[in-house]
């Protein structure tokens, strides 16, 4: 048996959710706090790998991290290593494909924290961070912890079924 396709994958697993968790719990609180009129739009564009299939998803990234594209020439000039085909472009399209089944079960978590209880932090006195810490961030803990699982499963078994 090849170890290292087993150890590339539990690496960029690891990766993956060592990034995306943090980003989900700021996008996905702020989404479930928010009344901007982006929020819209932000979801709707933080779902589209949703929607996509994986092959039209893959083709799009591969152009995009290629040389001739200007993301990957930026990194080619930055680096001397070429995006496309590289552990560096794995962790990329695995963020971008992961950022839905991260951030929407996070802010469901949040989504579902009663108003009284924010208001009863700030007659209290707590601070925003304090909140966050003691209140919010314990509450969410299940949706923090969905998320994890669900980029750190590569949520790719969806889409086989």
């Amino acid at each position: 048996m090849d170890w290292s396709a087993l150890r590339l994958s539990a690496y960029l697993s690891m990766a993956t959710a060592l990034i995306l968790i943090p980003i989900s719990i700021a996008v996905g609180r702020w989404l479930a706090t928010t009344t901007h009129r982006l929020k819209p739009i932000v979801e709707a564009s933080l779902a589209l790998p949703l929607v996509l299939p994986p092959t039209v998803l893959g083709y799009y990234l591969l152009v995009s991290m290629g040389g001739a594209s200007p993301l990957g020439s930026l990194y080619q000039q930055w680096t001397g290593q070429t995006l496309a085909f590289s552990f560096s472009g794995l962790l990329l399209a695995s963020l971008i494909f992961n950022i839905p089944f991260a951030m929407m079960p996070i802010q469901r978590a949040f989504e579902a924290i009663p108003q009284d209880l924010f208001d009863a932090a700030r007659t209290c006195g707590l601070s925003r961070w304090r909140t966050l810490w003691h209140i919010e961030l314990p509450l969410a803990w299940r949706g923090i912890h969905a998320g994890r699982i669900w980029c750190g499963a590569d949520g790719r078994w969806q889409h086989s079924r």
